[in-house]
Formats: C-alpha cells, sequence, structure tokens
C-alpha cells in the first residue's frame, strides 16, 4: 500500500490535489485501493463501451505478446492489422476503403489532416493546405489539432505555437450564435463555412474538419439533421475535403455504430479512436475513401508519415477481439435502447433551477447548466459549478466529466456523460440518483436553494 506521507511523483493534472489509487474494474464499476466503489458514468474519457475487466479481451494481450508484440509497419504487415483494417471499413458500410492506425485521437487527426494533404499533391492542386474548423470543438492536444480545435481554455497557453487557421461559429443550438432556433434558421452556422472558404480562396483550402455530435467542448452537442448535408454540398463546391472526427462517438456511442449515419452525408476522412479497443489498448486510427486512396495510389503511391506503434498487431488483435464482443452481444444496439432509457430518466432532474439543457445521442449525453433557464445566463465560472459537481458526485461513488467554458470561451458549465454500453436500467437509476443528489447539494452550496 503508497504511504500516503511519501512525495508522488506523478505530475498529476491538479498538482495540489489527492487522487484516489484505482486499483481494478468490473462492468460499470472502478474500485480503489480502500474498496470503495464508483460508476463509471464517463467510461473514463468516453472510451470504456464494452466495460471492465473482460477476460476474454485482456487474454488477446497475453496470446498476441507471446506471438509478436511489435513490428514496424515499414518491414511489415500483420494479420491482426489486414483483419482490423478490413472489419473497420466494412463497419463504415463501404464508404472508408483503407486505415491507418496509431495510437491516440491527436494523432489520428493530424494524420488525417496530413493525408487531406497529400491528396490535394496528388491531384495537382498543391496551393491547397489550410484547414478549417469550427470554434468549441476539440480535435487533439498536439499542436497541430489544437490549431484547428476551438477550445479557449485549452489553446489559450499554446497560442504561440498554434497554426493560423480560420474557425466558423459552432452547430450548437441551445446557444445559437445567431440567435435562432433550429425550427426558424437558415443553417447560418453551415452556411459560413462557405463565407471562410470565398474569403480566403478556394484555391487555397484543402479540408474542413468536425465532430459529427461534440465532445467535451460542447458536451454532445447535436446539429440539426440536415446540418451535415450543407457542409457536403459547401464542401464537394470548392474542392474542399470533409473530415469527421469519430474518434468519441464512432464504435456505437451515439447509438449507431458511427455517428455520420444520423445524417445524410459520407465523409472523405474520417478520424477513429478510444472505442477501437474500448480501453484495453491505446489505439485510434485515420480512414479514408476510395477515391482518396485511389488518387493516392494512382500519383505518388506513397504516404510517407509514420508513428512507432502505427498498426501495431498488439492493438490490432485487441481491437478485433473487442470488435467481435460489440457483435456478439449487440453492444450498439444496446447502447441506442440504454441512451433512450437515460435520457427519459435525466429529464427529471430538469425541476432542478440549473439544468437548462440536456442533449446528445446514444449513450454520448451531456448537461449544461444556467444561472436562469429563461435567458441561459450562464453561472459565474468563479464558482466552478461543474468541477464541483464532479467533485460532489464522485464523492458519493459516480464518475463524470466536467467541462467548461462553452459560452464562446469565457463561461458556461457543463458535464458528459458515457458509461460503458452494458450499464442496466437500474444501474442507470443509481447514476440519476446520485446525479440527482450531487446537484441539489452544489445548488445549495452556491447559492440557488
Amino acid at each position: 500500500m503508497w504511504k500516503e506521507t511519501m512525495k508522488t511523483h506523478i505530475l498529476n493534472t491538479d498538482m495540489h490535489k489527492k487522487y484516489p489509487y484505482v486499483e481494478r474494474g468490473e462492468g460499470i464499476y472502478l474500485y480503489d485501493e480502500e474498496g470503495k466503489r464508483y460508476i463509471d458514468g464517463a467510461g473514463g474519457t468516453i472510451v470504456v463501451n464494452t466495460g471492465h475487466g473482460i477476460k476474454e479481451i485482456a487474454r488477446v494481450l497475453k496470446d498476441q505478446a507471446e506471438k509478436i508484440a511489435f513490428s514496424y509497419r515499414v518491414d511489415f504487415n500483420s494479420r491482426p492489422l489486414e483483419e482490423l483494417a478490413a472489419k473497420t471499413c466494412e463497419a463504415t458500410g463501404g464508404k472508408m476503403d483503407k486505415a491507418f492506425f496509431v495510437s491516440s485521437g491527436s494523432e489520428a487527426t493530424e494524420l488525417c489532416v496530413k493525408l487531406a494533404r497529400k491528396y490535394h499533391l496528388d491531384n495537382g492542386a498543391p496551393s491547397k493546405y489550410k484547414v478549417f474548423s469550427r470554434w468549441h470543438a476539440y480535435h487533439g492536444i498536439t499542436n497541430g489539432a489544437l490549431s484547428w480545435s476551438g477550445m479557449y481554455h485549452r489553446r489559450k497557453d499554446y497560442i504561440p505555437y498554434l497554426l493560423d487557421f480560420n474557425h466558423i461559429p459552432p452547430a450548437y443550438c441551445y446557444r445559437c450564435w445567431f440567435e435562432q432556433t433550429p425550427e426558424n434558421c437558415n443553417l447560418e452556422c453551415a452556411g459560413a463555412l462557405e463565407d471562410v472558404i470565398q474569403a480566403e480562396g478556394p484555391e487555397t483550402v484543402s479540408a474542413f474538419i468536425a465532430e459529427p455530435i461534440s465532445g467535451t467542448s460542447l458536451c454532445a452537442a447535436v446539429p440539426r439533421v440536415d446540418y451535415f448535408e450543407r457542409i457536403r454540398e459547401i464542401c464537394d463546391r470548392y474542392d474542399v475535403l470533409l473530415i469527421l472526427d469519430e474518434v468519441m462517438t464512432g464504435f456505437g456511442r451515439t447509438g449507431k455504430f458511427f455517428a455520420f449515419e444520423h445524417f445524410n452525408a459520407t465523409p472523405d476522412i474520417m478520424a477513429i479512436g478510444k472505442g477501437v479497443t474500448g480501453g484495453y489498448y491505446a489505439m485510434a486510427g485515420a480512414m479514408i475513401s476510395a477515391n482518396i486512396a485511389d488518387t493516392i495510389a494512382d500519383n505518388s503511391g506513397n504516404f510517407g508519415p509514420g508513428h512507432t506503434y502505427a498498426g501495431n498487431p498488439l492493438g490490432c488483435a485487441v481491437g478485433l477481439k473487442n470488435m467481435e464482443y460489440l457483435e456478439k452481444h449487440k453492444l450498439v444496439e444496446r447502447c441506442a435502447g440504454m441512451g433512450e432509457y437515460a435520457f427519459k430518466r435525466l429529464e427529471e432532474l430538469r425541476k432542478h433551477p440549473t439544468v437548462g439543457d440536456i442533449r446528445g445521442k446514444g449513450l454520448q449525453i451531456g448537461l449544461e447548466f444556467v444561472k436562469n433557464q429563461e435567458t441561459k445566463e450562464t453561472i459565474d465560472p468563479q464558482l466552478m459549478f461543474s468541477q464541483r459537481l464532479h467533485d460532489e458526485a464522485m464523492s458519493r461513488g459516480l464518475i463524470i466529466q466536467a467541462s467548461s467554458g462553452c459560452n464562446r470561451g469565457q463561461s458556461g458549465d457543463m458535464i458528459q456523460l458515457g458509461p460503458p454500453y452494458i450499464i442496466t436500467e437500474e444501474q442507470i437509476d443509481d447514476l440519476v440518483s446520485i446525479l440527482d443528489n450531487s446537484l441539489s447539494v452544489i445548488e445549495k452550496e452556491v447559492g440557488f436553494t
């Protein structure tokens, strides 16, 4: 047992906070060294889709490591790599044709942008290099990925290192930047993409990257159903590639295998991650359509960017087993059903004066908190409402993800929920009960009740 008086050599996110030590996981639960049980209501960072402690997935790590744990992609392919690439492409309904696996979502989104650049080079349009994105988006923490991310508080310390590419307003119906409602808007948030393409010159624009359903930046904000149709039309008009970031939404999280299936639009390039292995191995990837693949193959025939663990056979074997487990237990369908039940139960929280919005798809769920439900005025950021709610819930045995800054980066409190798909109705009841009680405590502390 670690002595609490000993100095930690871990560089923690909060260097003044005392963290419990996790010991094991089982199903939707985590247990710390003291034996306390927590509902993993966030699935880590929306990663643990199949659940904790699945022995048949864990066993693959041992079996594959005994065969071959590492090989370099320049020298070898492997059967696990070949099979996982085929299976993930098949899961897109044939919309994607090739996959390149790496270790993290940040690597994956950067790889997507490099693939877009490579396509334009091989397609005879070398002037196309700019990548546009949205404010309140998050595509990773490396400098490139952070450049086209739009989370103010994650960007602000590193602005001197970031590329100066354009961002457009988010598809954020609850707090629309154009002061419209989904019933009467003309998709101004999508039309803004055409404005910036024209303003900067279509001949310079390579790609537009977006999350189909927002992650922690806007906690599961869902665009109007025809939003991506309009985006797709604009991209096609100006020979701009559409990159969808499905690092969080992919592999069933929204109740469909990929979130783009909720919309009548198909990406040219897609980032995947998190759910590829469900947390059992660090893996992500980039996928491309046949058109992109054929254009590169018929011209240079080469894509050079690489990462040490790209296509790692150990991770690919785990990814295959994870996908097999999802299919065998019909967990994507279960995610959709449990999502419906969760939203029904969460609606009961609207009795709280701070609950402004409840949104999402499947088991990617967000709640936004406000000072005034009618005006949507945000809570004073000095109160750190969402972080205090996270801490209170965790003290009661529930892990949630806290986020802030949804009001143009300056204020706004949210949480995101993303439990494993195996969660039951009874466990959802427990989750909502703890969240209900935690909200009551924090609302009282900050003077709302």
